[in-house]
């Protein structure tokens, strides 16, 4: 594992993590010259997202990442945050990439961070974001770090997390008014789509292959059958640090209802809250949002800044267990 961190200070740096790809990452430290920093290790969400939180399928910056990034170096914390196998300027194939493979790199930078000498190897925090907090926890039961952060999504396995989200777009779809409301009742649409879903699932559980071909797409069969297989629940007991979860009431993407499980299933000493008006990309949402407009929400949220009740739980749990 090497680095070309030169100097300690606030600049961010480029980092190079060796594991069975080469994934390239930023590392950046705080103001506050320290000999060694807690650190946090920023797990990204579903897709091509690269180290910022920004994808290439949106046209638009939302740099989610980069802005916790920010508010952790200020309170203290070293932060390294990288682009996922195959996306930005890590190596490897992202459509070839399994769940087992993003759990496999979090491991690789949890150990290049307990490695850096600006690092203290006994402080190394996970936090992660929507399907990161799938992997975080996976990578959490089979590597020693100091705490877990999850943030959107928590108890909820991929699955159940998209037949919800399902059941919401069928139910808006069908509730829609004008002559594309009455068609797409006329149409059973709900029914429809969920035999289309189910028809698709059955394809990627006996599929071999990596990547299939579905409606003329390419999809990541791999991934998406490891992560069927996968009850994140299951690895919840061997979780023995302590655990800071928090999920909005405006999520439509994850379910908040899910926090109320966390301190029955996980070890270690458990944290957990439901913020007001939060949504997925952890921002303000005063208003509803529907599921089949998604873009327009993360769109919209691009413009803001982190949640505010969520950036001052971070702060107090985070200083709390890790600034001496």
């Amino acid at each position: 594992m090497t680095s070309n961190l030169e100097t300690r200070g606030s600049m961010a740096k480029g980092v190079t993590i060796k594991g069975k790809y080469t994934l390239r990452g930023t590392l950046s430290l705080p103001k506050e010259e320290k000999e060694r920093y807690p650190a946090v290790l920023i797990v990204a969400g579903t897709g091509r997202i690269d180290r910022d939180g920004n994808t290439p399928d949106l046209k638009f910056e939302l740099n989610l990442y980069k802005d916790l990034a920010r508010l952790l170096n200020s309170w203290g914390f070293a932060v390294l945050r990288y682009d996922k196998r195959g996306v930005g300027s890590s190596l490897g194939n992202f459509l070839e990439t399994g769940m087992w493979d993003l759990v496999e790199d979090a491991g690789a930078c949890v150990s290049f961070l307990k490695e850096h000498s600006s690092v203290d190897p006994g402080k190394v925090v996970l936090l992660g974001h929507s399907e990161g907090c799938l992997l975080s926890t996976a990578c959490a039961a089979r590597n020693s770090v100091a705490g877990l952060v999850l943030l959107a999504g928590a108890a909820e396995t991929l699955e159940e997390a998209l037949s919800r989200q399902r059941r919401i777009i069928f139910a808006e779809l069908m509730k829609q008014k004008g002559i594309r409301g009455w068609l797409y009742r006329f149409l059973k649409i709900d029914k429809r789509g969920e035999k289309q879903a189910q028809k698709l699932l059955e394809k990627v559980r006996k599929s071999e292959k990596d990547v299939i071909r579905a409606n003329f797409s390419k999809i990541n069969a791999r991934w998406m059958r490891e992560h069927l297989e996968y009850n994140v629940r299951e690895d919840m007991p061997a979780v023995t640090c302590p655990v800071l979860a928090a999920t909005g009431s405006k999520d439509i993407q994850s379910d908040p209802e899910r926090l109320k499980e966390l301190p029955g299933l996980v070890t270690g000493e458990v944290t957990w809250r439901v913020i007001e008006n939060m949504n997925h990309p952890l921002k303000e949402a005063s208003e509803d949002i529907a599921l089949t407009d998604i873009k327009g929400m993360y769109r919209d949220s691009a413009k803001k800044p982190v949640h505010p009740e969520l950036v001052e739980l971070l702060r107090h749990w985070l200083q709390a267990k890790f600034i001496s």
